[in-house]
């Protein structure tokens, strides 16, 4: 059953504030800076910054070409949000289906703690990819001046 698959990673960003790292995920300037590990970019971010509004990212890399398109689901401004994630592109294999991005953000001493969700994975090799690749993004994010 997909929808029990889940990779969770949790940050802590020294020095950022939550309304900080919750523009990082929806200003169309800071994502292309975060949001691909290497040797992956992202090319093109489209955003529509509200509840229900949509997204895409274009990302190149070695094995071609990657398109993430999806909805704002839930947005809260400084909290967090949750999105629909629907890929198209060679790396995991292609899906019909979407998954689904949950990001929660809250201040701690000395800056915030993010903590994200990806379900729906259908299984251990989609897991290693989105586990691996959102911890790289988040050390990319880490270090970018917000």
């Amino acid at each position: 059953m997909t929808d029990i698959i889940v990779a969770t990673v949790e940050h802590r960003f020294a020095g950022k504030t939550p309304d900080q790292l919750f523009r990082a995920w929806t200003d169309p300037a800071l994502l292309p800076q975060w949001l691909a590990p290497a040797p992956y970019n992202l090319v093109h971010a489209e955003v529509e910054p509200a509840p229900g509004g949509h997204y895409r990212h274009d990302i190149v890399g070695p094995d071609g070409k990657h398109v993430v398109i999806g909805e704002f689901l839930r947005f809260d401004p400084g909290r967090g949000l949750r999105k629909s994630w629907n890929y198209r592109g060679p790396n995991p294999a292609p899906r019909p289906e979407p998954t689904f991005v949950d990001v929660t953000i809250e201040p701690v001493e000395g800056g915030s703690r993010l903590v994200l969700a990806h379900s729906g994975l259908r299984d251990q090799a989609e897991w290693n990819h989105y586990d691996g690749g959102w911890r790289v993004c988040f050390g990319r994010l880490d270090k970018l001046s917000l």
